[in-house]
């Protein structure tokens, strides 16, 4: 098939991305509101103008090429960036005082960070908010090439290009079903994971490399059931009795306490999480806002996690007494 040498039209260019999107000439043509020989003929040209098969047909049924599909990337890649200036110009014109871009862990976005959203939406009403969940890697990265504006992660070590606000300093704890034989303890260590089902953080995880040393240690090898990147669905498999995990206080407070304990690991492990923004921008009132707000309710989150321990305990005090007593007649 011979490539015309007349500029893409951008009609074809959206018909095509109709069609991939939605699997069918049919489906794309209401998408766009036109019929379905004007998205036949807009993709036959395009095929004529790029001088490759785009679709392979049979009947109604259209099927994507493999020239198709990788020609999608680089379309969805044109449209993001359109999009992204679409809203840019949304947001000069409904929001003259500006935006604030938030990208936050996973555990802070499902629990303190709407809290303080609310706070800081407050004291400024007429900023827009925009919040990006992910891993705290990805995060830096996005701060480092200005795509947030501020990030709330999990301190990493060795980076000298942002700036870094610490915030207060807490522990991970050990979660377990609550019919556990290891909820019966004050604490759990290394030694007590040994043959245990285990439900881990991912491999690339700091809190998973530091229990890890403490294990080898320890000579203690926990059996591996299940492993998953963020602490929040840890937590959601310890509720469903798969295993014993050592979490941030940040997960433990989702865990279901009619299904799960919570107790203090022991020896400590260090919870460090960390504003994060590049120099160039600078701190500003809103940032010293939203900063504060923050460490406000997540203050709150790890005093939460305390009186769970604390409840818990003395539940456990109580029943060991109750059974004492009832030995004694």
């Amino acid at each position: 098939m011979k490539r015309s040498s007349r500029s893409l039209n951008p009609r074809q260019i959206e018909a095509f991305r109709a069609v991939m999107v939605s699997g069918s000439i049919t489906r794309a043509g209401k998408l766009l509101s036109v019929s379905q020989p004007a998205i036949t003929r807009l993709i036959h040209d395009l095929e004529h103008d790029l001088g490759m098969p785009l679709f392979t047909r049979a009947g109604a049924t259209v099927a994507p090429t493999p020239e198709a599909r990788a020609f999608f990337g680089e379309v969805e890649r044109y449209f993001v960036s359109t999009d992204r200036l679409r809203e840019a110009a949304m947001i000069i014109r409904e929001h003259s005082a500006g935006s604030l871009r938030i990208a936050a862990i996973p555990s802070l976005s499902a629990s303190c960070m709407p809290d303080a959203v609310r706070d800081f939406s407050q004291k400024f009403p007429d900023i827009l908010i925009s919040i990006h969940t992910g891993a705290s890697s990805e995060i830096i990265d996005h701060v480092a090439v200005g795509q947030a504006d501020i990030g709330f992660v999990a301190l990493p070590p060795g980076r000298t290009d942002l700036k870094f606000l610490p915030l207060p300093v807490t522990e991970v704890v050990c979660v377990m079903p609550l019919e556990h034989p290891l909820a019966a303890k004050e604490f759990v260590g290394p030694s007590d994971l040994h043959g245990q089902d285990y439900v881990a953080l991912g491999p690339g995880s700091l809190m998973r490399l530091e229990l890890h040393a403490l294990l080898r240690a320890a000579d203690s090898h926990p059996r591996l059931r299940v492993e998953s990147l963020f602490s929040g669905t840890v937590a959601q498999y310890v509720n469903r009795g798969l295993g014993i995990a050592v979490i941030d206080p940040l997960a433990a407070v989702q865990v279901d306490t009619t299904r799960a304990a919570v107790r203090r690991f022991v020896p400590r492990i260090g919870y460090e999480l960390s504003v994060v923004h590049a120099p160039s921008v600078g701190y500003s009132t809103m940032f010293d806002s939203l900063a504060a707000s923050l460490t406000e309710h997540y203050l709150d989150v790890i005093g939460q996690v305390q009186d769970i321990i604390d409840k818990q305990m003395a539940n456990l005090a109580g029943t060991e007494a109750g059974k004492r007593i009832d030995a004694r007649f």
